[in-house]
């Protein structure tokens, strides 16, 4: 069953009357209602009103002047009972508000929620092993169960997984007023692919689609290119990029957004796909 706020927030004026004998506790003797007016941002008139209420209910006794006010003995206990329960309330949004952070992986076997498991990186994405697996570089508690190849979170995670940052290899083309595709060296662009040996391929515009097609490869990251293959450099895959020349600049801007963000040291080179 859901809690209830307690009455210093429930019932109407409460609270404010609690900003006041706050107030009143820091400026006693001499309190002055106007001060307290600007301070809450009430108008004087209600702060009046508020002070002949909390006279009546014992909470303010006044001097022989005008401004000399005291909280009351029973003022101070109200103000401590409420402050109990504005932290109490404050302790339970807390709880129910915190979001534990889940770690994503893909599980290799059945897994049962509450089973320790160890954990290796592959491509860029986690995946569980046994708990006592070699090739376990760190371990954590599955959240939920799960079936072989089906994601699992993990919680409690502990050691350190080893993430050897990829590279990218940025192929310029030429663009379709320069001849586009008809313009470019294919068997040098295929070179190039075949030594890097990429893990995943990204490309922007039609030209570089259509020099994918006549190679034979196929695209894995067609939009936010740039973005994109940094992060899955940073992740340890190395990413082959066809795109336009004039496209290269933003590529590289991208790429130097997401080391600055991360902290990461992605490389990359630059290298031209035209005839000679």
């Amino acid at each position: 069953m859901r809690k209830q706020p307690p009455s210093i927030l429930q019932e109407k004026g409460e609270f404010t009357k609690f900003q006041i004998l706050l107030e009143v506790m820091r400026n006693q003797p001499h309190v002055k209602q106007k001060d307290i007016s600007e301070s809450l941002g009430i108008t004087i008139q209600a702060i009046s009103k508020y002070f002949k209420k909390l006279s009546r209910d014992g909470m303010l006794e006044t001097g022989s002047e005008r401004s000399d006010y005291r909280l009351t003995p029973k003022a101070i206990v109200k103000m401590q009972e409420d402050l109990r329960k504005l932290e109490q309330f404050v302790s339970d949004i807390r709880h129910q508000i915190k979001v534990e952070h889940a770690w994503p992986a893909i599980a290799t076997k059945p897994v049962k929620a509450g089973e320790q498991v160890g954990l290796v990186l592959k491509e860029g994405v986690l995946y569980t092993v046994t708990a006592d697996s070699p090739l376990a570089e760190a371990r954590g508690t599955a959240i939920d169960d799960a079936v072989a190849g089906e994601d699992v979170g993990l919680k409690d995670l502990r050691g350190k997984i080893q993430i050897k940052h990829g590279k990218i290899l940025i192929v310029t083309l030429p663009s379709i007023r320069r001849g586009g595709s008809r313009v470019v060296d294919l068997v040098k662009v295929r070179a190039f692919y075949n030594e890097f040996k990429p893990d995943r391929v990204g490309v922007m515009g039609a030209v570089g689609r259509a020099v994918l097609t006549k190679l034979g490869l196929k695209a894995n990251i067609e939009f936010g290119v740039g973005r994109s293959a940094a992060i899955a450099a940073s992740r340890g895959l190395n990413v082959f990029v066809l795109v336009v020349g004039r496209m290269v600049n933003r590529i590289i801007e991208e790429i130097d957004e997401i080391n600055m963000q991360s902290s990461s040291e992605i490389t990359y080179e630059v290298k031209d796909g035209r005839l000679s």
